[in-house]
């Protein structure tokens, strides 16, 4: 059976939060092989290919693709390039996407060796440069690349927030799910995969060999750094430690672990730990990856690329002139055999739930979405009633912002989405900037966390539990981050004070437990 269908209605769904309301109209009328600039005017007709290809680049960067821009115009401005070096005698023959047998569907072969860009492919550059901005930031904390890979599965942790109890799960996409700040221990896996891709880093799924179906919580996140496989637990959102290290929280490699059991058995806060060594001694194998990575006009981009949007767009299971693909570096890397190894289901269930969303999901994907709308201007009509506007997404544009590094700038900015509670407002309006000024209030404390000012984080954590407790969207996530913030000034009492009061609808009670079990210990040395 084929994992990969056509994932068009899933992306229209889930890839571009808010699209299309204020984007920026062309002035004039465009045929597909016509050039247009950054700010959607019409080029001239001597514009060479770089220069379309510069202005598809503008209008899918993270914070103009659906925000700034319509989603139309960049495919077209890409196609537009693509005819232009034609003219340069510069022509592509389309090549099929090269898997193992039943990794990608007959309609999706199709579109993948097609020589037309279109709007999936417009979604994965805009994921494509999104994740290289995180993975740039992310990696200048590190000077090592074992140090990096802790560093980008500890923001991933921290920035997207396991879903509580009351809320329904929906499909997202990596992009959204970042966006929103929620997902599973599996959304933090594919995110993880995202920002590592874009490092030249590859990064597994190791399941119990008992469990090659996928229907079980027994997996762990495994990052190939120097032919070690090194082990994450991303429903703790934390490593398996080798017992050294800051604190000793540094990464345990595979070897290491199945050499000394112990090292997994205290990855359990009490009872049994979910995985036994068993699991790891031969466990199964799955890659992480999706089609429109081993997609040819992807590597043909790529290498046009200029300096400063390079990123990674091409990245294909299997080799291609002397370079060694996916499944080759990760079998060379594990000691494993190439035909062994596994496509990795979760993507694909993803957009298979997203055609067939669950009852709820809907309105869950509205009420995550609707707050990045504010604010909506008004003005009182003739009738006396108010008059709303067209949304101005202001919360979007500060949240993509901070998620590409400005955490500064996002900090400020999220005072005026905090002030919109109190000011007046139609009541359509003011439950929707409560919800909005939520968001902005937890994401400032999040922000200050990223900038190292634990202070300042501890001070606004403590404010947003104060103000909202239990019933707090982000109740459970900022508990965990003030602690964090504590203990990284070295205030280990009052970092484990902070988690006394726990409650089994916690999804990081586990996670804080293994925590406060570190600061206990460390306190005693």
């Amino acid at each position: 059976m084929s994992l990969f269908r056509s994932p068009y209605v899933f992306l229209l769904a889930f890839a571009v939060i808010g699209c299309g309301q204020r984007a920026v109209k062309p002035e004039v009328s465009q045929s597909e092989n016509s050039a247009v600039d950054g700010k959607g005017r019409a080029a001239p007709a001597s514009a060479t290919s770089d220069d379309v290809l510069t202005s598809a680049l503008f209008q899918l960067q993270p914070e103009n693709f659906g925000i700034n821009s319509t989603t139309d115009k960049p495919v077209s401005l890409l196609n537009s390039w693509r005819y232009k070096r034609i003219e340069q005698g510069i022509v592509e023959q389309p090549v099929p996407a090269s898997a193992p047998s039943g990794w990608v569907a007959a309609d999706d072969e199709t579109r993948l060796a097609q020589p037309k860009f279109d709007f999936t492919d417009a979604v994965h550059i805009r994921d494509s440069l999104f994740f290289h901005h995180i993975a740039g930031y992310l990696s200048d904390r590190g000077r090592e690349e074992l140090q990096r890979v802790a560093i980008v599965v500890d923001f991933v942790c921290r920035n997207v927030a396991l879903w509580k109890d009351d809320e329904i799960e929906i499909p997202l996409t990596p992009f959204a799910s970042t966006q929103f700040g929620r997902g599973t221990a599996d959304d933090r896996a594919w995110i993880c995969a995202e920002i590592f891709r874009q490092l030249r880093i590859d990064s597994i799924v190791l399941r119990a060999n008992t469990d090659v179906k996928e229907t079980t919580e027994k997996w762990l996140l495994g990052v190939l750094v120097e032919r070690k496989v090194y082990l994450f637990d991303l429903r703790l959102g934390l490593p398996v430690s080798n017992g050294s290290g800051d604190k000793g929280t540094a990464p345990a490699a595979l070897d290491e672990v199945v050499a000394h059991p112990e090292l997994l058995e205290k990855m359990a806060a009490s009872g049994a730990y979910r995985l036994k060594i068993d699991d790891l001694r031969d466990p199964a194998v799955f890659v992480i990856t999706e089609p429109n990575f081993w997609c040819d006009r992807m590597h043909s981009l790529e290498q046009a690329l200029p300096a400063s949007d390079t990123c990674v767009l091409y990245d294909p299971v299997s080799g291609k002139e002397g370079y060694p693909g996916l499944l080759e570096r990760v079998a060379t890397a594990g000691g494993w055999a190439q035909d062994s190894l596994k496509l990795w289901t979760y993507p694909h269930q993803q957009h298979e739930a997203a055609l067939h969303p669950v009852p709820g999901a809907a309105q869950e994907l509205q009420r995550l979405s609707m707050p990045f709308n504010v604010p909506y201007p008004f003005k009182m009509g003739d009738d006396g009633k108010p008059v709303i506007g067209a949304p101005e997404r202001k919360l979007q544009r500060i949240r993509t912002d901070q998620l590409q590094g400005k955490f500064s700038d996002a900090t400020q900015r999220y005072l005026s989405i905090r002030h919109l509670e109190v000011e007046r407002n139609p009541p359509d309006l003011e439950r929707l900037n409560r919800m909005a000024s939520e968001d902005a209030f937890y994401w400032t404390g999040l922000c200050k966390f990223e900038l190292a000012d634990y202070a300042g984080a501890v001070d606004q954590l403590s404010a947003y539990l104060k103000k909202y407790d239990r019933k707090g969207k982000w109740f459970f996530s900022a508990r965990s981050l003030l602690a964090q913030s504590y203990a990284l000034q070295g205030q280990l009492a009052e970092a484990v004070s902070t988690l006394e009061r726990t409650s089994s609808d916690d999804p990081y009670q586990s996670a804080n437990a293994i925590r406060v079990k570190r600061w206990a210990a460390a306190r005693s040395q």
